[in-house]
């Protein structure tokens, strides 16, 4: 019976020392396993489109980017964003235009290891969206924003190869980024520069 006892005794206690010693490393797997974070950046893009007969388009605008991460080992992560390039509209050559570019993007996030601030560099897919309304200078009382009146028009879906660096500087769970990326879409390369901040759950 004391044998019995004791056997009891000392299964109880190796379970109490093996729970108190694996609940640390429970705790910081916990906090480490995903690193789950959303943002939100703004900043400047270039929007790039050819269109048939009609040539090349280019114009800079205000734009904005809304993303989710995860981040389960130091040097690798991955991200998906939405884009939106922004709407500019501008005389070009013999032609005004109204041009739109957004979509959504999917990379493979690499840290580079480099102290105090995350360097990173990525890869990855995007969907952009590119419309196009035109007119050519000199017709009529025409405008870009007319679709039945515009003389040439461009409404194209591109899924391409998109890459992109930048740089954070954490402050706890808060993180501020700096960013440029660069995509491939209706025959141009439009691209974006950004600032944001990011959140870490």
């Amino acid at each position: 019976m004391r044998m019995l006892r004791a056997r009891r005794i000392g299964f109880l206690t190796t379970l109490a020392v093996l729970t108190a010693a694996c609940m640390p490393v429970a705790g910081a797997r916990a906090d480490d396993l995903l690193g789950l974070y959303a943002g939100v950046s703004a900043g400047q893009s270039q929007l790039e489109a050819t269109v048939p007969s009609a040539g090349a388009f280019e114009q800079n605008h205000s734009a904005y980017k809304l993303v989710v991460g995860i981040r389960p080992i130091a040097v690798f992560g991955a991200e998906l964003s939405y884009v939106d390039f922004g709407h500019p509209s501008g005389a070009g050559g013999a032609a005004s235009s109204n041009l739109s570019q957004n979509g959504a993007d999917a990379f493979a996030v690499f840290y580079l290891p480099v102290p105090v601030v995350d360097v990173f560099v990525k890869a990855g897919l995007a969907r952009l969206q590119t419309t196009v309304n035109g007119v050519r200078a000199g017709v009529g009382t025409c405008t870009t924003t007319d679709p039945n009146c515009a003389l040439f028009r461009l409404d194209r879906t591109d899924t391409s190869f998109a890459a992109g660096a930048g740089a954070q500087m954490k402050f706890g769970s808060l993180a501020v980024r700096a960013e440029y990326e660069r995509f491939s879409a209706a025959g141009g390369n439009p691209s974006l520069v950004s600032l944001g901040l990011a959140w870490t759950f």
